[in-house]
């Protein structure tokens, strides 16, 4: 009987420890998550310019740097790449052609790592990093990937503060 009492009291406290440490894991994540959400952020976020200034084929045909001009971009599924080609010169950007003065698009659909010809950086590649769109399933990974060692921490704490006292012995 008394041995019951201590189980279920350890039970208990693991249960407790458990849905504390995964609700306060799910605040946390999906707290952050609509503190960040803004409904117009991601109309926004859907076009992504890439300018080239005036002066770039110049400036590298002289051996000369195009910092201005990233190497790399970071995107989410659904996004575009608006190419904007203020230059006097054509570029390319992989499949996109811009004629000077113009615009070409780039339409991003499959999440991967990508890396495209680019006749505008000083290597001559162009990195794009796609990322899936988040998803319900990848924010519940982000509250479990918090509130299961949160939950770990409770219960080593809870133990701390508060041991599990064995019954006393009653005498018969």
């Amino acid at each position: 009987m008394k041995r019951n009492s201590m189980t279920y009291a350890i039970m208990a406290r693991v249960i407790i420890c458990l849905l504390a440490g995964i609700f306060g894991g799910w605040v946390i994540s999906e707290g952050s998550y609509q503190l960040n959400k803004n409904p117009e952020a991601r109309d926004e976020a859907n076009k992504v310019v890439l300018e080239i200034p005036e002066g770039t084929a110049e400036r590298l045909s002289k051996g000369e740097s195009a910092s201005d001009i990233p190497t790399s971009l970071t995107f989410v599924v659904g996004d575009l790449l608006v190419v904007k080609n203020d230059d006097t010169v054509s570029h390319q950007l992989g499949p996109v052609w811009v004629p000077p003065k113009s615009s070409g698009v780039l339409q991003i659909d499959i999440p991967d790592e990508y890396s495209y010809a680019c006749s505008f950086g000083e290597t001559q590649v162009f990195g794009l990093t796609v990322l899936p769109q988040l998803t319900p399933a990848s924010r519940l990974q982000g509250a479990m990937t918090i509130g299961l060692p949160t939950a770990l921490i409770l219960g080593l704490y809870s133990t701390i503060v508060w041991p599990i006292r064995k019954p006393e012995q009653v005498e018969a």
